[in-house]
């Protein structure tokens, strides 16, 4: 019989094949190639199984570039829908599976049909296959394995018990162990054929463990009322039931009571008498057989209840009614009664302090109101601050117990009773000075500790407060002072409250103190404001007076002169209080130095005023300041000797009483023995002795301090040429700041201008100086000047160019002196060198000079100029030529006469053609005639041609004569 799930795939299978072979009448393409099929029965044996190439399957001629995809999403993770490579490995469903390849370019596809065969996994019959007796859905497919991570069972297959195992514990791939117990079972896992592949099988043997049974445990509880002589050796496994026996106890509350993995008794007694009431728990666990199986743990508590009281009092202030709680602690939430009798006592001297009954108490956990009982003591009950201790000296009427035990703690608590006075009613400053006594601590002694605290200060007469917060006071034997600010409020506030509202323990929270305090009234401020004590124009009289509310200020202010007590002016207010400026008028008063008086008289009553009468004097000068003094703005020192300059040195021609200083505005003096800074400014003022008034302005002087330094020289035994004209500005000399002074003499002497000409064999002197500071010692130089006497030339100045002279020719007609050269010049002065075989050229001026060979020193350079044109053409072979073939070959293209610019430099010529026309004119300046006509511009022919030859010299009568002109 074929389950449904198998029905159903085959179902799906049909509809992929009856779609292929729809799209298969229906694809036509070239470019993607033809539809194919091909069948695979054993994947698993070849890994090239998982880049299985599709486009390699295509039939027909499929050009690459199209795009893959698989009919069944499912496979769409095993394709690469670019490349067509499938990995099928990664399909693990046996059957029928089409990928369909598109190409755009042509919009046509195929299909690659491939006939999966299945792949149910590898045999697990050797102990691989594992579950626990517990587990009721064992997942076989899990026992399906092999070696390979990347091949898996196909999930399409069919499972089965084989004929040896029992039936109807598998559904489907699960099979319930739980229901089929401990045992070994068989199982068949099928994938079917496909196409000509055969089915396969694997067998799965799984082996089902049984589960570890911890039992079921049965706790103990014992009152502690109760004779645990009885419990001293309990056997933790007559608390399970259904236990394996094989496990071991566990002590999970620390016990002792367990000594090793076989111990299982224990001794209660022990436990309560070690430990006390409680519960206390011990795990028995048993372990399983086999890895698939956990542990299983059991647990049994002894539980030893209890129900107990405790006396609960806080902090208290002995002026409020004293509160006690009893706060339960009741394990089974039972509700009880019971009768108490209870005692305090003086914790530190053990003194019984009071004693109280209370009958049928109530104790509910499930009652709001009844899960704690409290107590109010009677007025008077404790009367003394101290650290106290209540008893439960008898509980009797227990009910509702289970164990019928009950027991109250004591507990201890603080009384305290602080103190507060204010010894004092004024205060001076804005403070009112508070006593705070008896202070206990938490051991009921007075304390000696620090703390902050914020309190409220209330004024009563205003109706108004204000908070203060953290304020630090510290305690010795129970006493501190705590200032408080009483300023903040009106100045008729005398009753105030003060009330401590943190920390609301240590005894802080007792105080609620009323009391009177006044501050000291603030004095009357009076000053003066004077715009110039020393040329005051302007005075006001400055008061600032507090506002009397049952008095008067009664205001004096008086003008005399400081050198006798005659009054120059007075005037007299009466005021009650406020701030106000008087102008005082001085506006008559004469040059001279004045003072002013200020005294104010009150009559208000106030307790805690003490001073009535008050006085303000101060002294002021009209047009006192002196006149700056008068000094040279720049002076400039020496400092070319031992003494250094002070300012004591600086030159001051008017004023008295100097006093300087580093800057214009500060108030800081300088000694007159202070030594001069180079570049520095300084100030200086007049002052008065009469009226300490200085000059309102400082005259100020710039120092410069003059250093000057030995000159220094590359060379101070020059040579120089007479030719120079050299002067002492000539001498290499070198300053490091100052100017040069040239002296005649090493010491004293004359003066010497730079421009003093230099003299041969003469010793000069130089000095540097800086503003007419000169250093104390001269440079010595010693000069040695060369002289050379002026060349003369005795030689002709008319020559002819046809000679090819250079200016070597000229040497031999140049008289110079001994041991010295002759040097060509272009110009009389500076100019360029000219080698003397440079041919001479007409009317160009040569310079020549004399050099020595020993100290390179030149004479005067001597002017030569000659003519060039004295030439005899009988001597230099002259002839005029009488034809020539302009006809461009670079070869007798120009007629012209050679060198006759030399014989005749003014000469002419015209050349006629044969009808007497004039075709060209010639001259020094235009020689050559290129066979054209100079008027038309046209090329002569070839032919005979005249010319007419001007000499233009000596009279000479013009000739004429003929050209061939040939081309």
């Amino acid at each position: 019989m074929l389950h449904k799930p198998l029905i159903k795939i085959k179902l799906i299978y049909f509809i992929y094949i009856f779609s292929s072979i729809f799209l298969v009448n229906n694809l036509h393409g070239q470019c993607a190639g033809s539809n194919n099929s091909i069948t695979i029965c054993d994947k698993e044996l070849d890994a090239a199984n998982q880049t299985f190439n599709l486009f390699n399957q295509l039939a027909g001629t499929p050009e690459s570039g199209g795009v893959w995809k698989s009919d069944n999403p499912q496979n769409q993770t095993a394709l690469d829908t670019a490349t067509g490579i499938v990995n099928l490995w990664k399909i693990n469903r046996f059957g029928v599976h089409s990928f369909i390849y598109t190409n755009s370019n042509c919009n046509e596809s195929a299909i690659i049909t491939i006939n999966l065969g299945g792949y149910p996994g590898e045999d697990n019959i050797n102990g691989g296959a594992n579950a626990c007796s517990t587990n009721s859905s064992v997942d076989l497919y899990t026992f399906l394995d092999n070696n390979l991570t990347d091949l898996n069972a196909d999930i399409n297959g069919e499972w089965e018990e084989t004929p040896t195992t029992p039936k109807g514990f598998l559904s489907g791939q699960f099979f319930n162990a739980q229901a089929a117990e401990e045992g070994t079972y068989s199982f068949t896992y099928t994938v079917e054929s496909v196409d000509n592949c055969l089915p396969k099988f694997a067998t799965v043997l799984l082996e089902v463990h049984r589960a570890p049974e911890s039992g079921t445990p049965e706790n103990i509880i014992i009152c502690k009322t109760e004779d645990f002589s009885l419990y001293t050796n309990v056997n933790l496994f007559d608390q399970l039931t259904e236990e394996d026996n094989d496990g071991i106890w566990e002590d999970i509350d620390g016990t002792n009571q367990i000594s090793d993995a076989f111990d299982s008794t224990i001794n209660i007694q022990e436990i309560y008498n070690t430990f006390g009431p409680g519960d206390y728990k011990y795990d028995y666990t048993v372990f399983q057989t086999h890895g698939v199986c956990v542990e299983k743990t059991s647990t049994v508590i002894i539980s030893i209840p209890e129900i107990k009281g405790q006396f609960e009092v806080n902090k208290q202030c002995i002026k409020n009614p004293i509160l006690i709680e009893i706060l339960y602690t009741n394990s089974n939430n039972d509700k009880i009664t019971y009768d108490l009798e209870y005692e305090i006592t003086n914790a530190n001297t053990n003194n019984l302090v009071y004693s109280g009954t209370i009958t049928s108490i109530t104790n509910d956990p499930n009652d709001v109101l009844l899960e704690k009982t409290s107590i109010e003591l009677p007025s008077g009950a404790i009367n003394e601050t101290g650290r106290y201790k209540i008893t439960a000296s008898k509980i009797s009427n227990v009910n509702g117990v289970i164990c019928n035990s009950l027991e109250i703690l004591e507990n201890e608590f603080v009384i305290y009773n602080t103190e507060t006075s204010i010894p004092e009613s004024c205060f001076n400053g804005t403070d009112a000075l508070i006593t705070i006594s008896n202070l206990i601590d938490d051991n009921g002694e007075q304390s000696n500790n620090s703390y902050n605290i914020n309190y409220v200060i209330e004024d009563y007469i205003n109706n108004s407060s204000k908070i203060v917060e953290n304020q630090a006071i510290s305690f010795s034997d129970g006493t501190a002072i705590l200032p408080v600010d009483i300023s903040v409020f009106p100045d008729n506030a005398i009753d105030y409250n003060l009330t401590i509202v943190n920390p609301t323990e240590n005894g802080f929270e007792c105080i609620d103190f009323d009391f009177s305090a006044a501050l000291i009234p603030e004095d009357i401020q009076l000053d003066f404001i004077i715009d110039d004590d020393c040329s005051a124009t302007e005075i006001k009289a400055v008061i600032d007076a507090p506002t009397l509310h049952n008095g008067t200020y009664t205001i004096d202010y008086i003008v005399s002169e400081v050198d006798n007590s005659n009054i120059i002016s007075k005037n007299t207010i009466i005021i009650t209080g406020g701030i106000a400026k008087y102008d005082i008028d001085i506006s008559n008063l004469t040059a001279g130095n004045y003072k002013v008086i200020l005294e104010s008289v009150q009559d208000d009553v106030n307790t805690c005023r003490t001073e009535f009468e008050f006085k303000k004097t101060a002294f002021f000068s009209i047009k006192g300041h002196p006149d700056a003094p008068s000094l040279d703005a720049n002076q400039s020192f020496c400092l070319n000797s031992t003494n250094a300059p002070k300012i004591s040195d600086i030159v001051v021609s008017s004023g008295e009483n100097l006093i300087w200083y580093e800057d214009n505005t500060t108030l800081i003096s300088l000694d007159i023995a202070t030594l001069l800074i180079d570049g520095e400014d300084y100030f200086v003022s007049s002052s008065n002795t009469a009226n300490g008034c200085e000059s309102e302005q400082r005259s100020s002087v710039v120092v410069k301090i003059n250093k000057p330094s030995l000159i220094t020289s590359s060379n101070t035994s020059p040579a120089f040429c007479a030719i120079d004209n050299v002067s002492i500005a000539n001498l290499d000399a070198v300053a490091k700041e100052g100017n040069i002074l040239w002296y005649d003499s090493l010491t004293g002497g004359n003066l010497l201008n730079t421009t003093t000409v230099l003299e041969n064999g003469k010793n000069y002197f130089a000095v540097e100086s800086i503003d007419g500071c000169e250093f104390n010692t001269r440079l010595q130089f010693n000069v040695n000047i060369t002289s050379l006497t002026k060349p003369t030339y005795t030689g002709s100045n008319s020559l002819c160019s046809l000679d090819n002279l250079s200016l070597f020719d000229f040497q031999k007609n140049i008289n110079a002196d001994i041991n010295s050269n002759l040097i060509w010049y272009d110009s009389l002065q500076g100019g360029f060198e000219i080698n003397n075989s440079e041919k001479i050229q007409e009317n160009v001026n040569y310079y020549v000079a004399s050099i020595s060979s020993t100290s390179n020193c030149e004479s005067e350079r001597l002017l030569i100029s000659v003519g060039l044109s004295e030439c005899n053409p009988e001597n230099y072979g002259f002839y005029i030529p009488d034809g020539f073939s302009p006809n461009g070959d670079s070869i007798n293209d120009l007629y012209f006469i050679p060198n006759i610019e030399l014989f005749y430099p003014n000469y002419s010529i015209e050349i006629f053609n044969r009808y007497g026309q004039s075709i060209f004119t010639g001259n020094k300046s235009k020689p050559s005639w290129d066979g054209k006509n100079n008027k038309s511009g046209n090329s002569a022919t070839s032919g005979v041609y005249f010319y007419i030859l001007n000499y233009n010299k000596d009279n000479i009568k013009p000739i004429q004569g003929r050209i061939y002109l040939s081309k």
